[in-house]
């Protein structure tokens, strides 16, 4: 008979423990992010507003994304926006979108997410817009103003005629933007497609969807107690 020291059991008794502790952060992160809410797609289309002058915005039909959103303009910039109500907090932007050809020098195929934030203790006001811009590389980032950024999502890397899916956790992100710890909820989102400057362009794009989810709040591990 094998007998083992109390020294030898106690980690015996530890080891399962600390992995049955894994398995149920694991499984607690998985439970507890939220549904993805659909922010936009072609059924929830009709509810946003809708801003510009001699453009195209529609739902259509993918024969491989299904259902999608197609904006298309000639003059200046094809915009739509809509008021959001948060249910959570750390919330997670996803969204796919794809563009026809561009010109890089003038960006006509500059395509836009963007997103208004409040401070939830002294309501103060940031926005955040994610681009595609093909003059530019993945990555980048810049403060046009104290309260609003730009960040792009989709650079020169980006090819036309093709789809990308874009995840963003807003939080990290206006922490790596503002360098504050603050905590906000997102109160209005907008697409955006072409030159908001007024210019003749001619430009479209597309997008299969915007959904927001939300991650849990940092966990902290309890200690297991064991048995000798």
């Amino acid at each position: 008979m094998i007998v083992y020291s109390r020294k030898r059991r106690r980690r015996m008794h530890a080891l399962p423990a600390a992995l049955a502790l894994i398995m149920f952060a694991i499984l607690w992160l998985i439970s507890n992010k939220t549904s993805a809410e659909v922010v936009l797609d072609a059924q929830s289309l009709e509810q946003w507003n809708r801003d510009c002058r001699r453009c195209l915005i529609e739902a259509q039909y993918d024969v491989i994304k299904g259902e999608i959103v197609r904006l298309e303009v000639n003059m200046g910039e094809a915009s739509i926006s809509r008021p959001f109500v948060s249910n959570g907090s750390r919330p997670v932007l996803a969204w796919s979108w794809s563009v026809d050809e561009y010109d890089v020098e003038r960006k006509a195929g500059l395509f836009r997410i963007t997103v208004d934030l409040k401070n939830a203790e002294n309501d103060k006001e940031y926005r955040v817009h994610y681009v595609w811009d093909p003059s530019a590389k993945r990555g980048d980032y810049a403060e046009i103003s104290g309260d609003e950024f730009v960040f792009v999502v989709c650079g020169s890397d980006c090819k036309s005629h093709r789809w990308y899916d874009i995840e963003r956790d807003l939080m990290a992100d206006f922490l790596m933007l503002t360098g504050l710890e603050e905590v906000f909820k997102p109160i209005k989102f907008y697409a955006a497609l072409g030159d908001p400057s007024g210019r003749k362009t001619e430009a479209g794009g597309y997008i299969n969807a915007i959904t927001i989810s939300y991650l849990p709040e940092s966990v902290s591990a309890e200690p297991i107690a064991t048995n000798d």
